[in-house]
């Protein structure tokens, strides 16, 4: 009993179980196999975000500091002692 891979392939997606679930980030209820937790890849891009939103934003402002440390000479700057202003 020799299967063409396409007809096994089918008879295999016909076992899987489905389950239904609801999508964390809107409330909508969809049909899934497996793993599914989202509705739809635009929520599950929105989960991904809101997980490394914090992330995100920590680096946005290492990045400022690093550009502002820059425009202010960075390691070049000429450098002052404790104590002296620059009147």
């Amino acid at each position: 009993m020799n299967l063409d891979p396409s007809e096994l392939a089918r008879q295999l997606a016909a076992r899987r179980k489905l389950k239904q679930v609801i999508c964390p980030i809107c409330g909508t209820e969809a049909i899934g196999v497996g793993r599914r937790t989202y509705c739809s890849e635009q929520c599950a891009k929105r989960a991904w975000w809101r997980r490394h939103r914090s992330k995100a934003a920590r680096l946005g402002q290492e990045a400022t500091a690093i550009q502002n440390w820059e425009d202010d000479g960075g390691a070049t700057a000429p450098q002052q002692a404790v104590g002296e202003s620059s009147d």
